[in-house]
């Protein structure tokens, strides 16, 4: 991907975490929150469940990087073709300040004269879209598209903040108020926000890829916030296996193609497909992530569970014969043992991703498993 394709792909990053925030901040039950639809992020009143006509909504323009006045001009006339009355309040959320003072006189003069060269540049430039709006006003020399200029930016909200600085808040408001059950395992507050989070996003992409703008009614969000407690608590981690393994496919392949890792090189001497190996590391990274629930206050029972791993390996090694111990079948052999735990989830993911797990180069002697001897697996 080019610098520009990251540059992209980051500010969309960034404006999903601005509406998450959002969200959080103004979830009731008469609010809904668009994503993508006639701004970055519309937060207005749920007008068909509740009828309620005359309620003041927000339009938010969420912008990373740096904001020229040439793109603070654009953003202005966006907001001064919206057509919604009931529009009131504008918010600009932004990942650096402003180098300009939005509210000087000159600001005015500039994006007046920005919208006068809309009649030259093409039909769907924005420039070229406010000026076909408000061209009578502006051939009979009014100040009248001034006026509304200058009273949008008197309306105008600006807050700042960097990427690092949503996902902190996100935290605090949820925990606060989502995550007041959990009190034995801390890190399972971070894997409900995290959980709940990946919901929403699943939700935009497939708006995304059906060209509509996703829409978070309130009862939505609290329907979420239910499904997390209910899948994420002190007694229960529940997994969405099919979310966790495509999230997790990314990360895997850029460790195998790093060719470092122990757990890697000792997958490649099973199969040299690397399919095979990113699948493996998959289970793996999945296996990590229910270990780092549990591993602060159920040492004792992770430590088991990985000991009786290391003796199923033992037990493997001990039933091939010489002319059978490849590390292909030394693998088959120990990943269909069962674990006996119950605290690992049931099922062959897990299992394996635990095995694979106790191949890391930072695994204790006395419990960490060697396929075979590492050759050159460039």
């Amino acid at each position: 991907m080019n610098d520009s394709g990251i540059i992209s792909q980051y500010g969309f990053l960034y404006q999903r975490k601005a509406f998450m925030l959002y969200a959080m901040r103004h979830a009731g039950a008469k609010q809904l929150f668009i994503f993508e639809g006639r701004d970055d992020v519309e937060i207005g009143s749920d007008d068909k469940i509740y009828a309620i006509q005359d309620s003041n909504g927000c339009c938010i323009q969420v912008k990373s990087g740096h904001v020229s006045e040439e793109c603070f001009s654009r953003i202005i006339c966006n907001w001064l073709l919206l057509d919604d009355t009931k529009t009131t309040n504008f918010e600009l959320a932004l990942e650096n300040d402003l180098s300009f003072d939005c509210s000087q006189e000159e600001r005015v003069a500039s994006i007046y004269e920005f919208i006068l060269s809309g009649e030259k540049k093409k039909k769907t430039a924005i420039a070229r879209k406010t000026y076909e709006k408000y061209k009578d006003q502006l051939d009979e020399g009014t100040c009248s598209v001034k006026e509304q200029v200058i009273s949008l930016l008197n309306r105008l909200k600006k807050s700042v903040m960097s990427m690092e600085e949503y996902d902190q808040e996100l935290a605090v408001i949820f925990n606060e108020h989502y995550c007041s059950d959990i009190t034995d395992y801390e890190v399972a507050k971070s894997k409900r926000l995290e959980r709940f989070l990946s919901y929403i996003n699943l939700r935009i992409d497939d708006a995304i890829k059906n060209k509509k703008p996703y829409t978070l009614l309130y009862k939505d969000f609290v329907q979420l916030v239910l499904q997390v407690k209910e899948e994420i608590n002190d007694k229960k981690y529940t997994v969405d296996i099919k979310s966790i393994k495509n999230k997790s496919k990314e990360p895997a392949r850029k460790i195998v193609e790093e060719r470092v890792a122990r757990e890697v090189k000792q997958l490649f001497l099973i199969d040299s497909r690397e399919d095979f190996v990113i699948e493996g590391i998959v289970h793996e990274l999945m296996y990590k992530d229910f270990r780092s629930v549990f591993e602060q206050r159920k040492t004792m029972e992770l430590s088991n569970l990985e000991q009786t791993a290391k003796e199923n390996y033992e037990s493997a090694k001990f039933s091939l014969s010489d002319i059978d111990f490849t590390p292909k079948n030394v693998f088959i052999k120990t990943v269909d043992k069962q674990i006996e735990s119950e605290l690992l989830p049931p099922g062959p993911i897990y299992r394996k991703g635990c095995y694979i797990y106790l191949t890391g180069e930072g695994i204790q002697e006395d419990v960490q498993i060697t396929w075979g001897e590492e050759n050159d697996t460039e």
